[in-house]
């Protein structure tokens, strides 16, 4: 897979589980979609309280690695927030399918990160017969 495939892919994907601006459907106003979350810190515009006169800036990736690898953090913090508010609301199918959806996002980035890049974790799909780890660059050998 190339840059401009992944690009389509990502634009495919939006066109059809995203309304514009990055935001997964979401009927409920409350939730705040992946990027603005992963900004912020919290998923959820009522609990979100500002520190003094700091403004969240949007971060830029300098590669498509760095953007695959910004993406699948924006995606993982997004599931895990949503997954802790689910314990104490496990009744909340709106918050339930903004999970699965960025779960499963989540699953997909990952695994196309892991057949461009190589294994992302120890227990990574692509360890086949051979122990792949020691064969991806260590994050201070990636070159810009």
């Amino acid at each position: 897979m190339n840059f401009n495939d992944y690009y389509n892919y990502l634009n495919e994907f939006n066109n059809i589980n995203y309304i514009p601006n990055n935001t997964i459907e979401n009927p409920n106003n409350n939730i705040l979609n992946s990027e603005e979350g992963f900004k912020k810190g919290n998923m959820f515009k009522n609990l979100y309280n500002g520190y003094k006169d700091y403004k969240p800036v949007k971060l830029t990736a300098q590669s498509e690695r760095e953007d695959m690898l910004m993406q699948i953090q924006e995606y993982s913090f997004a599931a895990t927030d949503l997954e802790l508010y689910l314990d104490t609301n496990p009744n909340d199918n709106n918050a339930l399918n903004l999970f699965n959806k960025y779960l499963n996002k989540k699953i997909e980035l990952i695994n196309m990160f892991e057949e461009k890049y190589g294994p992302l974790t120890l227990n990574s799909n692509v360890q086949t017969n051979n122990w792949l780890w020691k064969n991806s660059p260590w994050p201070w050998e990636v070159q810009k």
